[in-house]
């Protein structure tokens, strides 16, 4: 450490308490707050501090400044805040540092609880939904320690919990319960008594099992739920106040409630089962929780790598809670069989006979290695982790015996030695604390160096790929000592799948242990190889995305996470370094989307960016849609991949985003292929070309597709043919059905009636807009009549006829305030157009079925008289009632 590093550690030192005593950002310790007094350059000044952190003598707080802080007893380096709230709620007696999944899948759920809990002026009422020993009654327990260590209560405030499953029957006594009594307003009352309210006034009031409460009873909380003021029982006249904040949980779920009373609920929690919380929870609660027992029995844990691996992959009804149990149990009967031995330990025969029924009901495939882990009363369970030598080295070798044994059975898919290789090299990352992680990160770099030094292109390799050396390089550097786990074995078939990978390998294998002091025994090289395989990204989505974000291995990690929870390969992630340009990270994407070659569209998200500067460049690069979006989070991945596994197209995506917070931009290429309507018609392309004729005058201007008439018979053998390969089909229409797998056919009939109008819209939907399909409906009806009269009319223009009867149709729906069916309007084309015609000859019907006086003069006829003008007026004709009546029966019998 030279001179000015050591006078601006000095500075920092000095400052960090005044910090500590206010969180002020004015005595904060920032670049520009130690330029100012020490009288250095602001760049200086920052380079300084950078070196001081990556020698891991500060620790930082991410505000605007960024603000240093020295270490002490309490502040240790491993951790990057995001605001000096986080960092307030770290140093200050962090209550939430020994719940399990406070930072994983607890995260939100503790977020929203202390969102409820500090909301001015006393919090907002917040509801848990959690099934059975999920923990609801033990995280409000920690979230009243957090407000009173935060001080947001007194330090004499109370919480009071009340089970409502003992008022379920009984809304008298709850509401003695919650809100007390004066005397003499029951039998027994012969005091006045406060309620749960009162008592919790400037508290905290839990009411669990809220599902038990009658409507009655929820009812009853309305009122101070509305008004935070409440009666007593026995006294309808006084009204007292009471600053309660409010917390409710229950097992079942919201439809069990009144929607009236969950309206005053603001925050609604849903709870995680503990399958839901992942491996690595499940792990170390059980950890935990035998720490626990050994805690009190006072006396060590042995329990093998077996029994837990049999633990935790059993599920619990009861989550948590019977988790607890199950080993409060197990070590109750192990340890009075002799209470003063030292160390009681647990075998598989001591697991109950269920839970050995339900493993063999699994298929769980039992762990081979019998290591075994030791929980002592003194321990503390997060440092029980899977950091510790022994335990890297078990996984491995067990990795080993699973790799070994697929090839024993002669397995020639390279995914399946992957799988396990990569699953294996993920878990040690999850085993690292953030200060390993940021030790992995450095090692990217030095990797990325080697491969260039080397000549050996890292575009074929996948960046999540040199991420994954880095993390097993690390491993090795941990654990350098232990023994070849495959030596004299033979691995011929393995080192066949993967010849090309360790070619690769061989040739950086020297510089990798020149640079990390490390010596590479047969299984690290053929581990290596299997690792940069990158079979991956010749298995790409329908619609491939592609994550782009800044920093070491960030898009990587994301990706993976992200293709882990939706098994599937569906992001391939792109790292920049923070200091890569423009220029660079455009031309890495070109390459890559030529490599990727999407056919039917693309999607690109970044985690900052200008839109415009991305799409340009690239839109050309291929001949699909492309989808870029910007502010991408973990949720919002998750959220597309779900819509890309749907098989959504990219404007269902784009349209699905949140709306104020992403950025999108949709670039749809000019030459793109035209989606295209098929008609045909098993009697012959006459048919199917009369239909086409009709379909496309319909569709002209309206709907963005082509139509194109096709054999029928070659539409039911185009498997065998290219006869729809280069057409992007997205409809038949015809009279009979082709069977066309994968293209949606519509019967001509089926549309005309109507049955199937609103179905084939859907398809158009893409290609049109909503105004416009309504446009296209009425132009087919008037197509389709058009077709059938054009032989019967001779003496007036058909054209000049369609368009007069269609604004008549108009004006008598308006009139009757009636849809007319596709089929009704389309006789009364015919219909109108022929008797125009008789009308003009002078052969007009002058009588109703022989009898005028069965007309039926009602609403629709009226209606009907009244807009026979249209008609008359264009033609100088006379439509006299026995015509008038022939049209309402098509209207009304139809």
């Amino acid at each position: 450490m030279n001179k000015q590093e050591e006078k601006v550690l000095e500075l920092i030192y000095h400052q960090t308490p005044k910090f500590l005593e206010s969180y002020d950002l004015i005595s904060a310790p920032t670049t520009g707050f130690i330029a100012k007094k020490m009288g250095f350059d602001r760049s200086v000044v920052s380079k300084l501090l950078n070196q001081l952190y990556k020698a891991q003598k500060l620790i930082k707080i991410n505000t605007r400044p960024v603000i240093y802080l020295a270490l002490n007893e309490k502040i240790s380096f491993g951790k990057t805040y995001s605001s000096i709230a986080e960092f307030r709620d770290s140093y200050q007696n962090n209550i939430w540092e020994s719940v399990i999944g406070a930072n994983g899948s607890l995260k939100d759920v503790i977020e929203q609880l202390k969102a409820a809990l500090v909301y001015p002026p006393s919090g907002l009422p917040a509801i848990i939904f959690g099934e059975s020993g999920t923990g609801k009654t033990f995280l409000i327990k920690k979230l009243f320690a957090y407000a009173k260590a935060q001080e947001i209560v007194k330090p004499n405030a109370q919480l009071v919990v009340i089970n409502c499953a003992q008022y379920a029957n009984n809304p008298e006594l709850l509401s003695s319960a919650l809100f007390g009594y004066v005397k003499g307003s029951f039998t027994g009352a012969d005091f006045d008594k406060k309620g749960a309210l009162a008592s919790a006034n400037n508290g905290i009031l839990f009411l669990d099992e809220v599902h038990r409460l009658s409507p009655e009873g929820q009812e009853k909380l309305f009122t101070y739920l509305d008004t935070g003021r409440f009666s007593p029982v026995g006294s309808d006249t006084a009204k007292y106040q009471s600053k309660t904040r409010l917390f409710f949980a229950t097992t079942e779920d919201e439809k069990d409630f009144l929607g009236t009373f969950l309206r005053r609920i603001p925050i609604k929690i849903k709870l995680p089962p503990l399958d839901e919380r992942g491996a690595y929870e499940k792990r170390i609660l059980t950890h935990s929780l035998l720490i626990d027992q050994a805690k009190r029995i006072n006396s060590a844990i042995k329990i093998s790598k077996r029994c837990l691996s049999l633990i935790s992959h059993c599920h619990f009804d009861a989550n948590v809670g019977e988790l607890k149990n199950l080993l409060q149990n197990i070590v109750a009967k192990k340890y009075a069989l002799n209470p003063k031995q030292q160390v009681v330990e647990i075998k598989i025969g001591d697991l109950p006979s269920k839970m050995l029924k339900q493993i063999r009901s699994n298929n769980f495939s039992l762990i081979q290695d019998g290591h075994k882990l030791i929980f002592r009363p003194t321990d503390n369970y997060l440092a029980s982790d899977y950091s510790n030598q022994a335990e890297f080295i078990s996984k491995m070798e067990f990795s080993w015996h699973n790799l070994l044994e697929m090839q024993k059975h002669n397995i020639k898919n390279r995914n399946s030695y992957y799988q396990i290789v990569q699953q294996e090299t993920h878990a040690i990352l999850y085993s690292t604390h953030n200060s390993e992680r940021s030790l992995i990160a450095d090692y990217i770099d030095i990797i990325a160096s080697i491969f260039n030094v080397a000549q050996i292109d890292c575009l074929n390799l996948r960046n999540l790929s040199i991420y994954d050396l880095a993390i097993y390089i690390y491993y090795l550097m941990r654990n350098e000592s232990t023994s070849d786990f495959i030596k004299e074995k033979d691995l011929s078939l393995i080192e066949t799948l993967y010849n090309s990978e360790l070619r690769i390998i061989s040739k950086v294998a020297p510089l990798v242990e020149m640079h990390f002091e490390i010596s590479l025994k047969k299984s690290d090289c053929l581990w290596l190889a299997i690792l940069i395989s990158n079979d991956n990204l010749s298995v790409l989505p329908r619609i491939p995305a592609i994550l782009v974000a800044h920093g070491y291995a960030t898009a990587s990690s994301m990706a993976d996470t992200c293709n882990h929870f939706l098994q599937n390969a569906l992001f391939t992630p792109v790292d920049l370094k923070p200091d890569v340009s423009r220029e660079e990270m455009i031309r890495y994407l070109k390459d890559l989307i030529k490599k990727i070659n999407p056919q039917e569209g693309l999607v690109i998200l970044m985690d900052m960016g200008a839109l415009e500067s991305i799409i340009e460049p690239i839109k050309n690069e291929s001949k699909c849609d492309l989808l870029v979006i910007n502010n991408v989070s973990m949720s919002l991945l998750l959220e597309i991949g779900n819509q890309l596994l749907l098989k959504k197209d990219l404007q269902t995506i784009q349209k699905h985003l949140p709306q104020n917070t992403i950025q999108s931009k949709l670039c749809i290429p000019q030459m793109k292929k035209l989606a295209t309507v098929i008609t045909t018609c098993m009697t012959g392309m006459g048919s199917a070309q009369r239909i086409k004729n009709i379909l496309s005058h319909s569709f002209l201007g309206l709907v963005n597709v082509q139509v194109e008439a096709c054999d029928f018979k070659e539409l039911v053998n185009c498997r065998n043919s290219n006869l729809l390969t280069d057409k992007n089909a997205v409809a038949i229409i015809g009279i009979d059905n082709p069977d066309v797998a994968g293209i949606p056919y519509f019967g001509l009939e089926e549309i005309m009636t109507g049955e199937k109008i609103e179905a084939l819209e859907q398809v158009l939907k893409p290609y049109s807009s909503a105004n416009n399909l309504k446009k296209w409906e009425k132009q087919l009806i008037k197509n389709f009549s058009l077709d059938r009269i054009l032989d019967s009319l001779t003496i007036i223009s058909p054209t000049k006829v369609m368009n007069v009867i269609g604004k008549y149709l108009q004006e008598i729906q308006l009139g009757l305030n009636q849809k007319l069916s596709n089929r009704v309007q389309i006789s009364l084309y015919v219909h109108i157009a022929n008797m125009i015609e008789r009308i003009i000859r002078g052969n007009e019907i002058k009588e109703y079925n022989g009898d005028n006086s069965t007309i039926v003069r009602d609403h629709c006829f009226s209606v009907l008289k009244k807009y026979n003008s249209v008609l008359e007026g264009r033609f100088s004709i006379k439509v006299n009632d026995p015509e008038t009546a022939y049209i309402r029966d098509l209207i009304v019998h139809h």
